[in-house]
């Protein structure tokens, strides 16, 4: 399985003329080009300027000049700051990521499995004075490198991350792969579908589950692990011991809900933290269940510390490019605005910089150095 950009015969800038046709005109009747719009904000977020859809625009604005001048174009019309949530509003999204999937995807081996973690996270610049949640974003970031395999969307007030997650499993052909998830996606309907194409799943297992996860504790309780393994780690000012158990339940009866699961192997591990200044020790014991059985112990082991990759792609998202700062009412415009984030994350990941923000401040500082470098890759 690689990540890679693919090298076709026109570059991704190019290739986003493809859109489906929209009008783009300003009130005035002046027309605008879709590309050269996603060109800049695409290029405003390696410049370091998210957080504020104003400073966004006015790199548009103050690099407009040298840009086309690199791209060899007519000087263009900048599309107003009042202007481009309208623009934006329009953008056939679905296009859009085909196309940034399409080019910056992962190709899923056949013969090879590999871990993915599934997460949803609150675009909180979306949510609305008065209410508590607004649009969310739901992606498979694969394990280790915390690449991203697809995204989907739904809006927190009515929806439901369940469903969501399912079906962006279902359309990113990652049934047959090996999936990690928080506790709320533990049902036969997201369970059932990845053990019947041959995947592998990993689920927390909590209280919403109250049967189940009453008589797999009680289990855990009784029985003799079939492998287990303790790390310590140390660092932030702490140390952290974690004791992993692995039973065999194979041979277990559960409901008839879960007949189509495969219920084979349940997970304790055991925390227990120390902090080294305050000399305080928590202890906390969490469960997973999997119909996987075949995988060596450090697999599983390693998967269940690694889901957490998803929550360091989310920092880079919130901390770095401050995704959660950046307001909007419009949830089009905050999808699109997601979208570009990952396509930003992607590029970033080709260079694998030690400092992603030192990164964006030479791009923001050396403009000629990040043109050359998004021509080198193909991407203008």
């Amino acid at each position: 399985m690689t990540t890679h950009l693919d090298f076709k015969e026109t570059t991704f800038y190019e290739q986003l003329q493809n859109c489906p046709n929209i009008d783009l005109r300003s009130n005035q009747g002046k027309r605008r080009t879709l590309n050269f719009i996603l060109l800049g904000l695409t290029i405003g977020l390696l410049r370091n300027r998210d957080g504020n859809l104003s400073s966004i625009h006015r790199s548009m604005q103050n690099k407009n000049i040298e840009l086309c001048s690199f791209l060899a174009i007519p000087v263009q019309v900048v599309v107003s700051r009042s202007h481009l949530p309208k623009v934006l509003h329009k953008v056939n999204l679905c296009a859009f990521e085909k196309l940034l999937f399409d080019n910056f995807g992962i190709t899923l081996s056949k013969t090879e499995k590999e871990w993915f973690a599934g997460d949803g996270k609150e675009l909180r610049g979306s949510i609305e004075k008065g209410n508590k949640r607004g649009q969310a974003l739901v992606q498979l970031v694969k394990h280790g490198d915390r690449d991203v395999l697809g995204q989907a969307f739904y809006n927190g007030k009515k929806e439901s991350e369940k469903p969501c997650l399912r079906g962006l499993i279902e359309q990113t052909g990652a049934k047959n792969q090996k999936i990690t998830t928080d506790a709320l996606h533990l049902n036969p309907s997201t369970t059932s579908p990845i053990n019947q194409a041959g995947g592998i799943f990993l689920i927390g297992l909590k209280g919403n589950q109250e049967i189940l996860y009453k008589s797999m504790k009680k289990y855990a309780g009784t029985a003799v692990p079939i492998d287990q393994k303790t790390t310590i780690e140390k660092g932030h000012g702490r140390v952290e011991t974690r004791s992993y158990f692995h039973y065999d339940i194979s041979e277990l009866s559960f409901a008839d809900r879960w007949s189509k699961t495969g219920f084979k192997s349940l997970f304790k591990v055991e925390r227990l933290r120390y902090e080294c200044t305050t000399k305080k020790e928590s202890h906390e014991i969490d469960y997973y269940i999997s119909n996987g059985e075949k995988a060596e112990k450090e697999d599983y082991f390693s998967a269940i510390r690694n889901h957490w990759s998803v929550e360091v792609s989310n920092h880079v998202r919130d901390v770095t490019l401050k995704e959660d700062h950046l307001k909007t009412k419009q949830p089009p415009v905050s999808k699109v605005l997601a979208g570009l984030r990952t396509l930003t994350i992607k590029l970033l990941g080709l260079i694998k910089p030690k400092n992603m923000v030192a990164q964006l401040e030479l791009f923001s500082d050396k403009f000629q150095e990040l043109l050359c470098w998004l021509r080198g890759i193909n991407f203008i």
